[in-house]
């Protein structure tokens, strides 16, 4: 990719679980990709939707803190 410069795009293959991070990553560095997501099994579906949650939830946690604790200082007025 470092050799063909700029002004070209890719395909990302990934479990469709990853693929929101995936893009979110992608998008980070610059990279115009385009993310295709495969099917992964029912029973796996819960535990990797809240791992990828807390994933993305990490990656931007000074912006999820600030909105966090925008509502609090929020609710906490409204209450007074």
């Amino acid at each position: 990719m470092d050799e063909r410069g700029t002004g070209y795009r890719c395909a990302i293959v990934t479990n469709d679980f990853h693929a929101f991070r995936t893009a979110i990553i992608a998008r980070s560095m610059g990279i115009d990709a385009h993310v295709l997501g495969s099917p992964t099994a029912s029973y796996f579906r819960p535990s990797a939707t809240m791992r990828e949650f807390a994933a993305v939830v990490l990656h931007h946690r000074w912006v999820h803190l600030a909105v966090c604790l925008f509502l609090a200082l929020t609710c906490w007025l409204i209450l007074l």
